[in-house]
């Protein structure tokens, strides 16, 4: 069976396997934290480079990637046929943000990324559909991959989350407070990004278990707050952290130090490329800016790795996304601060994502939230319990507790569009031409592609 229908296949298995309740929509995907999403394949490179590694953290990260659940014989055999091809010395983990399945599907057929495309048919790949986590957010996403766990056990469930500790609403990308006119961000001695996280990275974990570790990111990030809290502790945030200044000149460093460092023992590498996310933001995905920032990449990528590095089978590529986007209409938008009687039973703004907003109710408040948004809001809207978003498995698998960060963290209600709508606060917020944070295909769907040079 050609790979291209066996990607086909597991597909439609993985939508089947993730399917949500009718009351989330037809397009709506269940993330997976059991061996199918973004989080388990984080777990990889410790899995094959030192599986003894991750026993030295307390908290258990999640279990590796495992195609096998799809319980597709010809995806299973392509799986073992990949693995068992050579040794496994060198990993690089490329993480290209919003670069989701349904988009790249798309423009490896219509001819604008014909290096991956080209890859992904090759003997040397195994390439399928993945889920991202809940919600389809960066910072979410990132701290994920950075540990290999759960959003339900890490707790950075969302870019503007209500933090307790401090009795504020803080933007993480900017770690300052949501809602102040200013971008000065937090000290230290107010909200330290090295205690934020209550596990340590898989950085930390590696070079602790004698891993050649290294980051390659844009030069803008590093010492960044959330750069900061997702290496806390590890070589790779400070002298091991390769600074580009595009993504050509990140995979050309990357290129000289895997060969440069081929006979210097097992290593792995993340890689980060924010531009495609910027234009799917602004333009919106697959617009002709998203299509070319995607060509842009696919050639570099292929001029700087796939052809220079052939033939070393012990060093994988493992490309993956964050999450895909959907475009935003101006027409299905919810103004939060059209709505008062709600608000009003607020104790903090609402939190969250523009599809996945966090309520956090005052004292006695459930009832009547319940009540407007059942009577004022649910032809477009749904509203889970928080009980009922740990049960279906949103921030983590299933029957396991969510740690104290996230419990506080996702508010008391979540507020979920059921089709293409969108939730802001009011209607001074910069809207964009592209989202994501939800559960839609478009979003949660991102690409698995594990690549053998």
């Amino acid at each position: 069976m050609e790979m291209s229908e066996i990607v086909t296949i597991a597909e439609k298995a993985l939508l089947a396997r993730q399917k949500l309740p009718e009351a989330f929509g037809d397009r709506a995907v269940r993330p997976s934290y059991d061996g199918l999403g973004l989080a388990n394949i984080a777990a990889l490179p410790p899995h094959w480079l030192c599986p003894e590694a991750l026993n030295l953290n307390e908290q258990t990260s999640l279990p590796p990637f495992n195609p096998d659940l799809l319980d597709v014989l010809a995806l299973t055999e392509a799986w073992k046929i990949w693995r068992n091809q050579a040794p496994i010395n060198h990993v690089v983990l490329l993480l290209v943000d919003a670069l989701g399945y349904d988009q790249l599907r798309t423009l490896m057929d219509e001819g604008d990324a014909p290096g991956l495309a080209s890859a992904c048919d090759s003997p040397r790949a195994f390439f399928m559909p993945a889920t991202s986590v809940f919600p389809t957010t960066t910072v979410t996403s990132l701290t994920s991959t950075a540990t290999a766990h759960a959003p339900a056990q890490h707790g950075i469930v969302c870019t503007h989350v209500y933090l307790r500790e401090i009795g504020s609403v803080v933007n993480l990308l900017g770690f300052r407070p949501s809602t102040s006119p200013t971008t000065t961000p937090y000290l230290d001695s107010q909200l330290d990004p090295n205690t934020l996280l209550p596990m340590p990275n898989l950085y930390r974990i590696l070079e602790q278990a004698g891993i050649g570790v290294e980051i390659v990111n844009f030069y803008q990030y590093k010492d960044s707050s959330i750069s900061r809290f997702t290496s806390t502790g590890s070589q790779a945030g400070q002298s091991g952290y390769i600074s580009y200044l595009t993504p050509a000149d990140g995979f050309a460093q990357l290129r000289h130090r895997l060969q440069a460092n081929s006979n210097k023992g097992k290593s792995f590498t993340f890689v980060y490329v924010p531009n495609v996310d910027t234009a799917a933001h602004r333009y919106g995905p697959l617009s002709s800016s998203y299509r070319a920032e995607v060509a842009a990449l696919d050639f570099s990528l292929q001029r700087e790795l796939l052809s220079p590095l052939a033939g070393r089978a012990d060093t994988v590529l493992l490309l993956v996304a964050d999450h895909g986007q959907r475009h935003v209409y101006p027409d299905k938008i919810l103004w939060l601060n059209q709505h008062p009687s709600l608000t009003q039973l607020l104790f903090v703004p609402p939190t969250g994502e523009s599809q996945a907003r966090f309520l956090h109710l005052v004292h006695d408040a459930q009832a009547d939230a319940i009540n407007y948004i059942q009577q004022h809001l649910a032809e477009n809207f749904l509203v889970l319990l928080k009980a009922e978003a740990i049960e279906l498995g949103l921030f983590g698998i299933p029957g396991q507790p969510l740690s104290v960060e996230c419990y506080n963290r996702v508010g008391d209600l979540i507020l979920i569009p059921r089709t293409d709508w969108a939730c802001f606060q009011h209607e001074h917020h910069p809207t964009q031409v592209g989202i994501h944070g939800g559960m839609s295909r478009a979003e949660m769907l991102i690409p698995f592609l594990a690549y053998r040079f």
